[in-house]
């Protein structure tokens, strides 16, 4: 109690706050009671002051082992504006510089020294180290020492030999995402027994994060869906994409709404990444559209909108993701855009991660073909000798697996340039407008002769220190130069060397790669991804969900996810949940070889995917036959699994569904069922068109006008849409007013959209003045298909109305006024169809000699 009072008087006296963070301070007292910890913390709860504090407290030095290298130097700068004794060593410092930090903290007078984890490469590092009295290490970014966590890096499992020569210094591991499986691998991969650590998992419930997901049948319903939203709603956004060629393709997409839009991903220069990013902090730019790669050190607070147009591969990332909205506490959004397409774009990451042993085998064989050594060609340059179908993304999971096995090892350093004078520097000098060109050459004359024309190589970082000014600064100063043809400038080269540590190459078949391993890894992205697809499924509160994902036990209903906050209960109609059955097993019976789920969802909802006409699936008796979500088929399918009418088979990565014998068994019964009722049904097809107001339908009895009439529209409604077309005359045997009362019972009955929106098409088409009030109210619906169909129906019913029709004179007044108002809509075709139906509506006014 003693030190949890001395320590708040240091929050209070060094970082400037009166209290703890929830979860702060219980992580503080087991750190001063001499207790490693493992702390599991979402993004922005604090988890740096957990190893800055106590350092102030502990005699010896922390050290902060982070992959951040590019945010050392401000979270430094940030410590020492505090007054707090830190430094950094990495690669951008001379070799000189980082003996002279390394001597401060030999000598007691620096408390936290931040490295990256590449550093215990070095030898002479570990060997300055022996001498320092270190008595904790903080572990930031700690599920990177996971294999089975979701970003995982080499070079951390180098920590537990560190620690042990270090004489097992105290650890402080920090993570935003780590899955209860994740925590024990951290916890064993560091040296350390479970009873040895504490483990504070806490802080992930953010209730001003509002969750959703949207389910889009195609993809360009998304560019419209971001289109709106990036329109209607102010603030701060990130949308997250899968790639980089998405990113620029919405990127270009969203700057015709948003100007101060930015694109950023890993294939862009750093001085451009930095320079986004810099515009985004500043607010100079509101939205950025982003891979994965923009995030790290991202600290806005004030992000209130974050939207995955794709999802990402693990629940993990997900949460890491979105846990980069609100951090001022403010009510932030985070949408998640789903199409069933999505799952293909991560099952080919996953390929691209893991290749298998043929394509390992071609990178073996190029690499070992080229006669330099190192050899300096960028992964992209490799795939591209290998004259097979390797991809860039291969290379560099060939030459990972080829690393660990001791063939190869990928270099690191600081990038290096060149720089040709073709006269001498004064006469140079001489040339050069601007002071940022002058502080270059400059530069460079502190560690070149530039008197003496010629190629000179050189450090960039070493240049930017000589001239004083960044790195961005300096490139744009060389290109400059380049351009004007004073100088002739060599970009640093922007892959990574690959050293070859074997002559003569062995067979590849010797090379000791752990394919096992590889399979189990590549089995748990597989996991990762089904179990984000699960979270986009999920029934209960979203929020509940993240929660048990990451270990936390406590039930609870959030209140403001789109599950919680649904208009009406998510109810199972029994019907239609044995009619979806049906179909699934009609389905997986019918194609000629076992198919995954996805294949089945496609088929049953009349999906145009590439596979299906090569594989005649457009000619199964169920194509096109569901007018249902896909996200509902899935949810009937696993029921299906648990009941046993199916079974999973084939790989992990590719499983496919087979019937089961039982499965079998019900789909022999529907046949049996289904031949009777056709039987039935015969006599009254043929005695229909006699007695349309007593005509039998089935055996046994007969129906009225009323029900031949709902049996039709039911059809109508459900039909494919080149068969709807053409029972719409059948339709005209009953009076339009009739069929607007029943179309108009099917629309508020029915929850499905898709159905809803055939019905407002046959409104228009069939129910002329008795459809406007309907009408009407559905221009004012919130689904964009449903507005768009309302108002070019009413244009068709203004069309067919006439001039002089006094009982719809108001109905036509009042649906002239909502469709000036869906003019000022949001999306670009709706108000297209509203213009083109008021034109209908200007005619009308004509023939009444209004206009």
């Amino acid at each position: 109690m003693i030190e949890l009072d001395r320590a708040k008087k240091v929050l209070a006296e060094r970082f400037g706050y009166t209290a703890f963070l929830p979860g702060q301070d219980e992580s503080i007292r087991s750190i001063l009671s001499g207790r490693n910890l493992l702390v599991v913390m979402p993004t922005g709860s604090g988890k740096s002051l957990l190893y800055q504090l106590p350092a102030l407290m502990e005699s010896g030095l922390t050290i902060v082992i982070s992959p951040l290298i590019s945010l050392m130097k401000d979270q430094v700068d940030d410590l020492k504006r505090r007054g707090i004794p830190a430094t950094f060593v990495n690669s951008s410092l001379s070799h000189d510089e980082q003996q002279a930090r390394l001597a401060q903290c030999a000598c007691g007078r620096i408390k936290l020294l931040y490295v990256a984890p590449e550093r215990f490469c070095n030898k002479g590092f570990l060997q300055t180290l022996r001498s320092v009295n270190i008595s904790r290490m903080a572990v930031d970014e700690a599920h990177c020492i996971s294999e089975w966590g979701h970003d995982f890096r080499p070079d951390y499992l180098r920590l537990k030999q560190f620690r042990k020569q270090m004489r097992w210094p105290h650890v402080t591991a920090l993570t935003a995402t780590a899955t209860p499986g994740v925590q024990r691998d951290i916890i064993q991969s560091l040296g350390l027994e479970p009873d040895e650590v504490d483990v504070h998992v806490r802080g992930f419930d953010r209730p001003n994060l509002v969750l959703s997901v949207r389910e889009f049948a195609r993809v360009g319903k998304k560019d419209e869906f971001v289109l709106d939203f990036v329109r209607e709603h102010n603030g701060s956004t990130i949308v997250y994409t899968s790639t980089r060629g998405s990113a620029e393709k919405l990127g270009e997409v969203l700057r015709a709404v948003e100007p101060r839009t930015a694109v950023y991903h890993a294939g862009l220069e750093t001085e451009r990444r930095t320079e986004v990013q810099d515009r985004f902090m500043t607010g100079q730019d509101r939205v950025v559209v982003a891979t994965c790669a923009f995030g790290m050190g991202i600290d806005k607070a004030d992000i209130r909108f974050v939207l995955h147009y794709s999802y990402p591969g693990s629940v993990e990332q997900y949460y890491q993701e979105i846990g980069r909205a609100g951090r001022d506490g403010e009510t932030s959004h985070c949408v998640l855009l789903h199409s069933f397409a999505d799952r293909r774009i991560q099952e080919f990451f996953i390929d691209l991660n893991h290749p298998g042993t043929d394509l390992v085998k071609k990178v073996y064989e190029e690499l070992f073909k080229i006669e330099d050594n190192p050899v300096m060609l960028t992964y992209k340059e490799i795939a591209t000798r290998c004259q097979a179908k390797v991809k860039e993304g291969h290379v560099g999971a060939a030459i990972r697996l080829l690393d660990a096995a001791g063939i190869t090892r990928a270099l690191s350093g600081e990038p290096r340039i060149a720089i040709t004078l073709h006269e001498r520097g004064s006469k140079v000098m001489s040339k050069l407008r601007g002071p940022a060109r002058i502080q270059v050459l400059e530069g460079l004359s502190a560690t070149e002769d530039i008197e003496a024309p010629g190629r000179h190589e050189g450090s960039l970082r070493q240049l930017c220190r000589a001239s004083g000014l960044s790195e961005h600064q300096v490139r744009r100063a060389l290109k400059a130069m380049h351009n004007d043809g004073v100088i002739h400038y060599e970009p640093p080269f922007r892959g990574r060397g690959i050293e070859k540590l074997v002559n003569p190459a062995p067979r590849f078949e010797e090379v000791p790669i752990d394919w096992k391993r590889q399979s189990l890894l590549r089995g748990a992205e597989v996991q990762k991804l089904e179990a984000m697809e699960e979270y986009i499924r999920c029934d209960g509160c979203r929020r509940e969900f993240i929660l048990r994902y990451f270990g936390e036990k406590e039930s609870f209903r959030c209140g403001t996810c789109d599950r919680c906050q649904s208009s009406r209960p998510r109810v199972r109609h029994r019907s239609d949940d044995e009619a979806i059955r049906a179909a699934v097993l009609k389905c997986v019976a019918a194609f000629h070889r076992p198919r995954g789920v996805t294949s089945v969802t496609e088929v049953l909802t009349g999906s145009k995917a590439k596979w299906i006409e090569p594989a005649a699936a457009n000619q199964i008796e169920v194509y096109n036959c569901l007018s249902v979500s896909r996200e509902r088929i899935r949810l009937v399918i696993n029921s299906m699994l648990e009941e046993g009418l199916l079974r999973k088979t084939g790989s992990n990565l590719y499983p496919v569904v087979e019937l089961t014998d039982a499965g079998h068994e019900l789909l022999k019964r529907l046949r049996d069922e289904a031949k009777r009722t056709i039987s039935s049904d015969s006599d009254a097809q043929e005695q229909q068109h006699v007695q349309p107001e007593r005509a039998p339908l089935g055996a046994g009895r007969t129906y009225d006008a009323g029900e031949l009439l709902d049996h039709a529209v039911e059809v109508l409604l459900h039909a494919l849409p080149d068969q709807a077309k053409e029972m719409l005359p059948k339709l005209r045997l009953f009076h339009p007013k009739e069929i607007a009362a029943c179309l108009s019972e099917k629309f508020y009955a029915c929850g499905n959209n898709r159905v809803r929106a055939r019905v407002v098409w046959v409104m228009g088409e069939l129910c002329g003045q008795y459809a406007l009030s309907f009408l009407v109210g559905c221009a004012s619906s919130e689904v964009t298909d449903i507005r768009l169909l309302a108002a070019s129906a009413i244009g068709k019913v203004a069309r067919s109305v006439s001039s002089d029709a006094r009982a719809a004179a108001t109905d036509m007044e009042r649906a002239k006024q909502v469709l000036l108002k869906l003019t000022d809509d949001a999306g670009v075709q709706v108000r297209q169809y509203a213009k083109k139906s008021l034109r209908e509506f200007s005619g009308k006014d004509a023939e009444r000699g209004l206009e």
